[in-house]
């Protein structure tokens, strides 16, 4: 229904894309970012973000998927650094050794089948949801279409799902197309338009490309770290010299004291 929900926050809906208009990257940040601890805990988001996911039942399908699925995984992972730990952060920032990290995404994108009416018999909400679901592979149609012929303009913003599969086709990444097709002779016409869209987006050419960019975020901590240190240093040694000062007073007062007794004693002897 062009509507993004969050499948881990179904209540979330209606969620708008972002797209920075520097890099061109596009975000959800209305969406919930999870971090992962380890494979089982992305298997249970997997599981939570299916129950999730809405069916219906139809004449071609008892589990028909009434949207389109996309999981995106974001990893970043440092690089360490090749230069020597004398060198100051500036030096490093300037010879681009330290520190850098590299950034990926990951999609994997589960759409939903094109529906002929007259075979599904959709009717009602479902009649909508199906509208949408072709309106938006369409699109996606379209701009593989153009891709394939090298157009200068590409209709990603037709729909909510082109624009956020822009990076998948004709992007920087590296993309994999699985396409599903049946063996009854009923649906023939829906097999050969599949095969098709599949052979016109094999034409694609993706040129994957390293991205990499300094990792302000732990350089700022490192720094916070040594102010921390040096922080903490400063205040050692001013408690040092306060603790030495205090004892020099100390043997000053003494002093002063002694020598006033030893005065006292001489005026005495000398009387």
């Amino acid at each position: 229904m062009e509507s993004i929900q969050d499948l881990l926050a179904p209540k979330k809906t209606n969620i708008p894309i972002n797209e920075d208009p520097k890099t061109g990257e596009v975000s959800l940040p209305g969406a919930i970012t999870v971090k992962l601890r380890d494979l089982h805990h992305f298997l249970e988001l997997l599981q939570i973000g299916e129950a999730n996911r809405h069916a219906a039942n139809t004449k071609l399908n008892t589990e028909s998927s009434r949207s389109h699925a996309i999981l995106m995984v974001n990893i970043r992972r440092s690089v360490p650094g090749k230069v020597e730990d004398d060198i100051s952060y500036q030096d490093k920032i300037t010879k681009g050794n330290f520190p850098i990290v590299r950034k990926s995404k990951l999609l994997i994108v589960d759409l939903a089948g094109s529906e002929r009416l007259d075979k599904s018999g959709s009717e009602g909400l479902l009649l909508e949801e199906a509208k949408f679901i072709n309106l938006s592979l369409t699109s996606l149609g379209k701009c593989i279409n153009a891709l394939a012929e090298n157009c200068p303009h590409i209709p990603t913003r037709d729909s909510k799902l082109t624009r956020l599969l822009r990076d998948s086709f004709g992007g920087s990444a590296r993309t994999s197309l699985i396409i599903t097709i049946g063996p009854s002779s009923r649906h023939h016409a829906e097999t050969t338009s599949t095969i098709m869209f599949g052979q016109r987006a094999m034409k694609i050419v993706n040129v994957v490309k390293l991205k990499e960019e300094f990792d302000y975020e732990s350089l700022c901590r490192k720094l916070e770290a040594q102010v921390d240190l040096l922080t903490a240093e400063i205040d050692r040694q001013q408690k040092l010299r306060q603790s030495e000062k205090s004892g020099l007073e100390k043997q000053l007062r003494e002093c002063q004291d002694c020598f006033q007794e030893t005065r006292k004693t001489l005026v005495t002897r000398s009387e």
